[in-house]
């Protein structure tokens, strides 16, 4: 055979042989993304799709998947009866990129759609005092794009509380503060429980409405959560513990979660705010937080900073109530605005480390139901800054705040202005002689702020302390409705 015909034949061959193996198939990739629609979720808000949630879970765990949500159809939603538990590396998505629904624009129940979750456990399962979460979290996951409403939870208007006939009415303001939430609420757990250790969590674009408290955190690190709309009946965001960083960016806790801000529900806002354990935020011993872009409006306290024998830290799961004494918390809050509140800033427990604040608005006017005993006799537990006799030893660093007070009556039932609730701007209990700490030697808390202005406050309701506590609010920079007020230590008797 010529040399040049067998060459031809040759490189025909060869050029077979590699057409051949580009032609093989290629090996089959495992599954990374898993819908639970695929695993016989409804989303009608009628059938369970519980178990179609945990299938679709339980085959995303041995990849590290994704589990995903699509949206409903109008007026539907996924109900989910029991506890769903979120193994480490399996994210969880509605929407993958921005909010999940426009509640704001007050779209009724039966239009909205959307990623839509409605948790309705059975009423066995709320009894007792340790409460089943809806999502456990374990650390390495991502929950993005749901909107979480609580629909099985009672939300009257005002109407409702003033008809004799009605379930939910009660003769005097009083009574229904006290007695509503306790005997119409259901008792859910929180939202998301993350266990002890669970870190590489980031939380964004959620919604959620109703709940009992939304993030409770018995150990974190390393968490990010951001772009969270919220309003419900107890704490919004809840650490007992955290060894690492955690940052929260852009929280909104008001109630248009649902709709527009109605006027209607002024009786429902006074029963929630009037619940001591309503906080917008609740550190406990926090080793580094970051707090941005928040703002709360309608809530008892906005922060609560570390945990006391008095004020401990309750983890609605386990049903134990808990303080590390002398380990609070530490980190930065900055472009805070609280706006109707009975506390602001409540300073239980400190550390070595300051707690920050920056650019800080806290508007006091939600009537208090407890007092504060001062050195002239008890007066309205009503405060922007509360600083409590665990605190003692720990500062409280503070630029550019702004307190105010008026009484908005057609948003809450119990308005009251810092005067007329008998609150003061400052609430001081750290009086010397407290227990010496490892970390510090002074005896007193320190509360210094560069920059305040004061509205709509008399200087008679400015500071109110117990008995022996040594002034500690030393300012400068100090406006009081816009007249320039000297430098120096708040607490001298005006």
């Amino acid at each position: 055979m010529p040399a040049r015909v067998l060459a031809v034949l040759v490189v025909a061959a060869l050029g077979t042989a590699r057409l051949g193996a580009q032609e093989a198939p290629p090996p089959v990739q495992p599954a990374t993304t898993f819908s639970v629609r695929d695993f016989g979720a409804a989303g009608d808000a009628r059938t369970d799709d519980t178990a179609a949630f945990r299938a679709a879970i339980e085959a995303a765990a041995p990849v590290g998947g994704v589990v995903t949500v699509p949206p409903v159809a109008p007026g539907g939603g996924y109900v989910l009866s029991a506890t769903l538990d979120l193994p480490p590396g399996v994210s969880l998505v509605g929407a993958t990129a921005g909010m999940p629904f426009v509640a704001w624009e007050g779209v009724r129940r039966e239009q909205q759609t959307g990623a839509v979750l409605l948790p309705r456990f059975p009423d066995e399962a709320l009894r007792g005092p340790k409460r089943p979460p809806l999502f456990v979290l374990h650390g390495g996951t991502t929950v993005r794009g749901l909107y979480i409403l609580y629909d099985d939870q009672p939300w009257p208007a005002d109407a409702e509380f003033d008809d004799p006939a009605s379930p939910y009415h009660y003769a005097t303001l009083e009574d229904l503060c006290t007695r509503f939430i306790a005997e119409h609420v259901r008792p859910y757990g929180p939202t998301f429980y993350l266990v002890g250790g669970g870190a590489n969590v980031t939380l964004e674009d959620l919604i959620c409405a109703r709940y009992t408290d939304f993030f409770v955190a018995a150990g974190a690190g390393k968490l990010i959560v951001d772009r969270i709309y919220l309003f419900g009946y107890g704490r919004a965001f809840a650490f007992r513990e955290a060894r690492d960083t955690i940052r929260l960016s852009r929280i909104h806790v008001v109630p248009n979660v649902e709709g527009a801000i109605s006027w209607q529900h002024a009786k429902l806002h006074a029963a929630i705010t009037a619940q001591e354990s309503n906080i917008a935020f609740d550190f406990g011993s926090v080793d580094g937080y970051s707090l941005s872009d928040a703002v709360v409006f309608l809530a008892h306290t906005g922060v609560k900073l570390g945990a006391s024998q008095e004020a401990p830290f309750t983890d609605p799961v386990t049903g134990e109530t808990g303080f590390d004494e002398f380990k609070g918390p530490w980190g930065s809050i900055e472009n805070l605005k609280l706006d109707n509140v009975t506390v602001g800033v409540d300073c239980v427990s400190g550390t070595i480390l300051p707690n920050q604040l920056v650019n800080v608005m806290i508007h006091q006017s939600i009537a208090p139901r407890s007092t504060f005993p001062a050195a002239g006799g008890p007066v309205g537990r009503q405060a922007a800054i509360l600083v409590e006799p665990d605190f003692a030893g720990a500062t409280l660093q503070v630029q550019n705040l702004s307190i105010s007070s008026f009484a908005p009556t057609t948003v809450v039932a119990t308005a009251a202005m810092a005067e007329q609730a008998d609150g003061r701007a400052f609430l001081v209990d750290a009086p010397p002689g407290q227990p010496s700490v490892d970390y510090a030697v002074r005896d007193r808390a320190n509360v210094d702020i560069h920059g305040l202005v004061l509205s709509n406050i008399p200087a008679s309701h400015w500071y109110a302390a117990t008995a022996g506590t040594l002034p500690s609010v030393m300012v400068r920079g100090f406006y009081h409705n816009g007249v320039s007020q000297p430098d120096g230590v708040i607490g001298q008797a005006r």
